[in-house]
């Protein structure tokens, strides 16, 4: 994993205003705070934390899955919320991740290290998460 870039990457959603941070228990997660969603709408949380793995080897291993709190009514309704891929703990927290894999035939361009990283990877979420069933 490469600390320094992880860093300058989230520095930039920071500056942006948007809250994350990187947690690390043993394994190594991202987690945005409080991202929209298109739940209003359906009676849903309108925002929720987003928790994503890190990957081992990372940058030249792609960002994939993404993951909500247990127990959460959107898990339901986004895109491989219903494929759960393992409970995970951060923050005092059981996560649930799903089976999404944007930069893997789910929708966004195929991983490129040189210009994706947890900074763009804050887009796929967002559009997951505005996308409910």
């Amino acid at each position: 994993m490469n600390r320094e870039r992880i860093d300058r990457e989230l520095a930039r959603l920071l500056i942006g205003g948007q809250r994350v941070e990187l947690v690390e228990n043993g394994r190594s997660f991202v987690i945005y705070h409080q991202v929209p969603t298109g739940g209003a709408a359906l009676d849903l949380p309108a925002a929720t934390d987003v928790i994503v793995p890190v990957p081992e080897g990372y940058p030249a291993s792609m960002i994939d899955l993404a993951g909500l709190p247990v127990g959460s009514p959107l898990l339901g309704r986004v895109k491989g919320g219903q494929n759960s891929q393992g409970v995970v703990r951060a923050l005092d927290r059981d996560w649930q991740l799903a089976s999404y894999h944007p930069h893997n035939g789910g929708g966004g361009p195929p991983w490129d290290q040189l210009r994706f990283g947890f900074h763009t990877y804050f887009d796929q979420v967002l559009a997951w998460l505005d996308r409910l069933n």
